[in-house]
This record gives C-alpha cells, structure tokens and sequence, in this order.
C-alpha cells in the first residue's frame, strides 16, 4: 500500500469498476431535471458526515477517539471497499489503517465494524420491512403501526441482547481458546498453533468487552440508532427526489422501503455494490408502488449515477489520501 505503482493502479482499478458498472451516460439520457439531481448529489455529503459522527462516538465509546477530521477518508475508504467485497472483508482494511495511523488496537477497531455493519443492516432490514406494511404490503392503519413499534424495539435487539448477559463473541471464545491442562500438554510443535489461539482468544475478549460498552450505554446506543436513522432518511430522500426529478412522486415511507430492501438483496447477493440484485428488487418494488417501469428503470441507473458514483469516487479518492499520508509518515520516519 506505499508503493505509489500499487494504489494508483488499485485507484484506476477501481474508478474504472465504478463508471463501467453504474453507466452513468445511459442515466445522461433520462430527461430528468437535474437541479433535483444536484441536490441528490449534494445530499452524498450529509450521508459521509453521518458516518463520519456515528464512527467518532464509538471510537470514543472503546477508549480510542479519533478525531473527526482524520475520520473522514476511513469511513469513505470503508464504505467503498466494503462494497466492493463479499461479505465485506475488505472491511480488515480500516482495521488496519487505524492500527497504524492511530494505534487502535485490533479488538476494539473490530467491536466497531462489527457495530458499524452488522447493527446497522439489521436496523435496515427491520425498518425497510415495517415501512413496506402499508406502502408495497396493503394493510389497516393500526397494523402499520404496529409494524414500527415492532421495528423500533427490534432495532434496539443487540442492546437488550447484551444488557440480558447474552454476548455471543464470548461464547465463541471459549471455543478457540485453549483450555489449562489441554494446553500445557500439547507436543512442542503444536505450540504456534496454541499461541496463534491465545492470541485470538485475547482479541476477541477485547471485541467482546468493546461491544458490551457499546451496547449497554444508553447514550452510545441512541447516538448510534439516530445518527443511523438520519443517513437512511437521507438516503429515502435521495432515492425520492430521484422519482421527482422524473416527474413520479411516491411516499417517502414507499422510498424507504423500497430501497431498503433493494439494498438488503444485495447485500445477500455479495456482488460489488449489489449491483443487479438490489437494481432488479427496486425496480420491481418501484413498479409494484405505482411507478412506471420504464421510470423505475430510470431511477435506478440516476441512483448509481447520484449516489453509488459518488460516494465510491470519494472512496477512491480517501483511499489515495491514506495512501500519500502512509508515504509521507514512513518518509519522515527514515528521516529520522
């Protein structure tokens, strides 16, 4: 990574996945009016300062804040490179990253991930379906309400999960570590492997004793789930103005639910950025809430055009940055 041949060359890579992928010319021929658009896209900075404020308090929650300003181009980096890999391992990037450039220690960078992605999409799933009662799924007033209460308290699941002294990262644990006598009597060459257990055993206490400080602490977990809420919002929004741009309006709500489970399906179908999957589900989703296709075709390439372009160029451009930055400290270090 400071090989200056390697992240160009990894840069163009991916600035050239991103164009070919989201067509951004086909989205040129729409005929939508594109003072909307530029709000969409302007939105894009509202959704990276989110992640950046939700990233911040749980750094500060694990005892290893990280400034703001310094924020900015990992959570950019990570939202890119998660896309872009299956089941979001790229994801170990941004561990390491804050490893080296502000000395977090594995366990407690991973506690954040994990809360970052896992926590996150399991609120996504639960208030994409509540907002699909009523709006994709008919139903009676009281039967939609009912949906989201059910949705808020699911979304605050792994909190009451934790505060209940369920903690599955400890009960994984005890499956890696070795136990006492076990260990002590293991042949001479099996000793790395101990070792190598040990010290995942010790990480994953670390992600355990993160996660709990997170999910018990009442301010943390509303931080969390309000600065979540406010980057879907944003995202309904834009995904809305979109259809507007188009001359199509449907509920906000309707917005929500249709690109939340839009993204959903491709997350579950592991390709770069869900792209097909997630296209396919909101286009039928669109179509299914009154849209025209050819309208919620077209609101689907704006939306790669809008929000999945930019959003993966500022990663790019993040990624360059934490690259000429590694440059930088290491030639100051030899300097020395």
């Amino acid at each position: 990574m400071r090989r200056w041949y390697v992240w160009v060359s990894v840069s163009v890579v991916l600035l050239g996945l991103l164009v070919w992928r989201t067509k951004p010319w086909e989205a040129l021929a729409t005929g939508a009016d594109w003072r909307v658009l530029a709000i969409v896209v302007a939105l894009n900075g509202l959704v990276i300062a989110m992640w950046t404020i939700r990233s911040a308090r749980l750094m500060a929650a694990v005892g290893h804040p990280v400034p703001m300003t310094s924020l900015v181009p990992v959570v950019s980096f990570a939202n890119t490179i998660n896309n872009l890999t299956p089941a979001s391992t790229g994801e170990a990037l941004r561990a390491v990253i804050l490893r080296r450039r502000h000395g977090v220690p594995y366990g407690s960078s991973t506690a954040v991930i994990l809360a970052e992605r896992f926590w996150a999409i399991w609120i996504m799933a639960v208030t994409a379906g509540a907002a699909a009662i009523g709006t994709i799924i008919p139903a009676s007033p009281p039967l939609t309400v009912l949906a989201w209460i059910t949705a808020i308290g699911a979304s605050l699941a792994p909190s009451f999960t934790y505060r209940a002294g369920l903690r599955p990262i400890s009960f994984v644990t005890r499956f890696v570590e070795p136990r006492g006598s076990a260990a002590e009597d293991e042949p001479a060459s099996d000793a790395p492997r101990s070792s190598r257990r040990l010290r995942l055993a010790a990480m994953l206490r670390t992600v355990d004793a993160s996660l709990g400080g997170i999910a018990v602490s009442a301010p943390v977990v509303t931080s969390f789930v309000l600065s979540t809420a406010v980057v879907f919002l944003t995202t309904a929004v834009q995904l809305w103005l979109i259809l507007l741009s188009l001359g199509e309006s449907i509920p906000l709500v309707a917005a929500w639910a249709a690109l939340g489970l839009a993204t959903i399906a491709g997350v579950v179908s592991a390709l770069p950025f869900g792209l097909g999957a997630a296209d396919v589900v909101m286009t039928g989703l669109l179509i299914i809430l009154g849209v025209p296709a050819s309208a919620a075709v077209a609101a689907a390439l704006l939306l790669r055009a809008t929000v999945t372009l930019p959003l993966g160029l500022a990663g790019t451009a993040s990624w360059i940055a934490l690259n000429r930055g590694a440059e930088a400290q290491s030639a100051t270090g030899s300097d020395r």
